[in-house]
């Protein structure tokens, strides 16, 4: 077993280090204690502006305050040297330590993860929160825009991923189809937190017909192609006399699916995702998207799910009394793929309950990898609207807030300097007072 003692007492003073840089150059602080007073380069910065305001004579002493800012900067530039000295003992001692000798320095860090979680080692956690995506009211597009901030751990166990920070993420259109000559459906997103690095994605397609799209692995999300009564694309398991295609109501395409129940008969639709290509990816995460409109509704309910190697996803869209009705509206989530599931055997499945009495119409089913933002914390998706989202002028928005109470040093440490999350508890073993 590795020695967590050792290990978290070193990570615990470069932690310890990097909070006193951090202090001295960047935060504004004044505290006494022992009966001296500590003030921070910010403080002293704010002091002298306050009382070198009188005339030009003391304006021209302004050349301290630029001292003061020079000498941040300076302290800040220390930063980055002990970060290159961390990245270096993780690489060299923490890998021995974990028998990872000349590992990648992200891989020596899951292997970090790894141990700890084999070891029931555990941090003081953050408790974080992700508010709602809210899409801005000058929006041209109504692309429909989900983010999650689910993550799994290395024994792929959901959690909340405690990266997530204090700050506003921007999720905003940057080439589309009027613009830019993108196809439609395929428009470009950048999401930008305030901290880290911008992530570029683009929407999730629908697909018609046998056309197939790389990003989206269904095949006719729109349901327009038929053959005597029978959707060409899709398998019929059960209640073949539920469901038929409408092309009145549709959203995409040639048609859409309407499921007609008669509160005594189950349907259930799949589609076989076992041969696409490139091959659905396992171990990450995924997102699952539909728009539903609910023309009639007097009992039971419609589900919309994964059946992976033979179990129903956790995720399951629901259609059901609580639905709004006489419109179109998205539903959508996501879903994390295991590593030991078999692409071969995923299918996307619909289904209606026995006592499922109404019409409901469905169009754009779309499932496709959620873009990730590591830096940030969480997973995106966009998918595709009735209406194509635009760059310009004024570009289509979505925005959301996120937060943490950074309860946990070590845990603040490793999200700001390792770019991870440790494994958590809420009675951790590992103490935070090595790293405060």
């Amino acid at each position: 077993m590795p020695d967590y003692t050792t290990i978290f007492e070193v990570l615990g003073q470069y932690a310890r280090a990097f909070t006193q840089i951090d202090n001295l150059a960047t935060r504004n602080l004044a505290f006494s204690g022992s009966g001296e007073t500590f003030r921070s380069l910010d403080k002293l910065r704010e002091e002298f502006l306050d009382v070198l305001n009188d005339g030009p004579a003391e304006r021209d002493r302004l050349d301290a305050v630029s001292i003061l800012s020079d000498a941040a900067r300076v302290a800040e530039g220390w930063a980055t040297q002990l970060q290159r000295s961390l990245d270096s003992w993780v690489r060299e001692t923490l890998a021995i330590e974990l028998n990872a000798e000349g590992a990648a320095l992200h891989d020596v860090l899951r292997e970090l993860q790894r141990a700890m979680l084999d070891d029931s080692e555990s941090v003081a956690p953050n408790a974080v929160a992700l508010g709602s995506v809210v899409a801005d009211a000058n929006n041209i597009g109504d692309a429909a825009c989900y983010v999650s901030k689910q993550t799994v751990d290395a024994e792929e166990i959901s959690v909340d991923d405690e990266r997530i920070r204090d700050q506003r993420i921007a999720i905003e259109c940057l080439r589309d189809s009027a613009h830019h000559r993108v196809s439609v459906g395929q428009e470009e997103f950048r999401i930008r937190p305030e901290h880290g690095a911008s992530v570029n994605t683009r929407v999730i397609p629908v697909t018609h017909g046998a056309i197939t799209d790389a990003r989206n692995v269904i095949t006719d999300g729109s349901f327009d192609e038929q053959t005597g009564g029978s959707f060409d694309h899709w398998s019929t398991v059960s209640g073949g006399s539920v469901f038929s295609q409408d092309t009145g109501t549709k959203l995409f395409g040639e048609g859409c699916l309407k499921v007609t129940g008669d509160g005594a008969t189950a349907g259930n639709l799949q589609q076989d995702l076992g041969d696409r290509d490139p091959v659905m990816e396992s171990g990450r995460m995924w997102a699952l998207g539909v728009w539903a409109y609910v023309g009639a509704y007097a009992g039971g309910s419609m589900t919309i799910d994964l059946l992976i190697n033979g179990v129903g996803s956790t995720l399951a869209l629901t259609v059901d009394g609580s639905t709004p009705t006489a419109q179109w509206l998205h539903l959508g989530g996501f879903e994390y793929l295991p590593r030991v599931s078999f692409p071969n055997k995923v299918k996307a499945r619909i289904r209606c309950s026995s006592d499922f009495d109404g019409t409901v119409f469905l169009d754009g089913l779309s499932l496709a990898p959620a873009t990730e933002v590591p830096q940030a914390g969480v997973r995106a998706a966009i998918f595709q609207g009735a209406t194509a989202p635009q760059g310009l002028p004024i570009a289509d928005r979505y925005l959301l807030d996120t937060t943490s109470d950074e309860g946990g040093a070590f845990q603040v440490f490793a999200r700001d300097r390792l770019g991870i999350a440790l494994p958590s508890s809420g009675s951790p073993t590992i103490s935070d007072s090595l790293a405060e």
